[in-house]
């Protein structure tokens, strides 16, 4: 087991809460985190490794009428820094992240992307701003987020037009999907694609949230991403867990929507 699996298999067992906490912060058990193996840090954290430079984190937040709801994102070890993929739902969640990754001697996080502009990809901006991590995305972010009272980030520009590098990663827009803003991101390290909101867990019915959606243009958005990345092994969607393919569940998912 590698240094920083065995660090968080012994803070997760430190921090193991009982039943009836866990009932009312989000049971693993009854949540669907990004993999079942990923350690428990916080009563709303999980982080676990998904290839050699790449971890996953998911946060949970409390949603009107559903609940606890879990969120992915991710870091990405480049050299001596590392890149924090969306940054959970709130100041609270980016504090939480950064200290957990702090903890496992890690390289630093030096810089952040937010794939759209909802606040389970926007929230911490302010908290990474606070420790001088600047956060990037889609220039349409930038007015999403100001317009819904959420912390934009700072604009990749040119991104509607060719794709763009950040720390090691490659972000591209495919066009509108869950919202008009979304982007995915490429991490050639270990073939992996995180697709944000626009890709659906492979154990979702539907497409989820659709009151900032573009369902006509979903289908063709998911294939350009799916045209320019064959070689993804690991594809991980914006909620719920990694196992499968979301990219080719997302397209038959977006060619039956009405």
């Amino acid at each position: 087991m590698c240094s920083r699996c065995a660090f968080l298999g012994g803070l997760a067992a430190a921090v193991a809460l009982p039943s009836v906490a866990l009932a009312r912060t989000g049971d693993p058990q009854a949540l669907e985190i990004a993999q079942p193996a990923m350690e428990r840090v916080s009563d709303t954290l999980w982080l676990g490794q998904l290839a050699p430079n790449v971890w996953l984190h998911t946060t949970t937040h409390v949603l009107d009428g559903v609940g606890y709801y879990p969120a992915n994102g991710a870091i990405v070890v480049r050299g001596s820094t590392a890149l924090l993929i969306d940054t959970g739902w709130s100041d609270a969640d980016a504090t939480a992240i950064l200290a957990a990754w702090e903890r496992t001697g890690g390289p630093p996080i030096t810089h952040a992307v937010a794939t759209h502009f909802h606040d389970d990809r926007t929230g911490g901006i302010r908290a990474l701003a606070a420790r001088g991590i600047p956060t990037f995305g889609n220039p349409l972010t930038i007015g999403l987020a100001l317009d819904n009272g959420l912390p934009p980030p700072r604009p990749l520009h040119d991104l509607q037009k060719a794709p763009q590098r950040l720390g090691g990663v490659e972000l591209f827009y495919p066009g509108p999907a869950h919202t008009i803003d979304n982007v995915v991101v490429w991490i050639p390290d270990g073939g992996v694609l995180f697709g944000g909101c626009m890709l659906k867990a492979t154990t979702e019915d539907d497409l989820g949230n659709l009151g900032d959606a573009v369902v006509a243009a979903w289908p063709a958005s998911a294939r350009r991403v799916a045209h320019r990345y064959p070689a993804a092994r690991h594809i991980v969607p914006g909620h719920g867990t990694a196992a499968g393919n979301a990219l080719a569940h997302t397209i038959a998912l977006a060619d039956a929507a009405p």
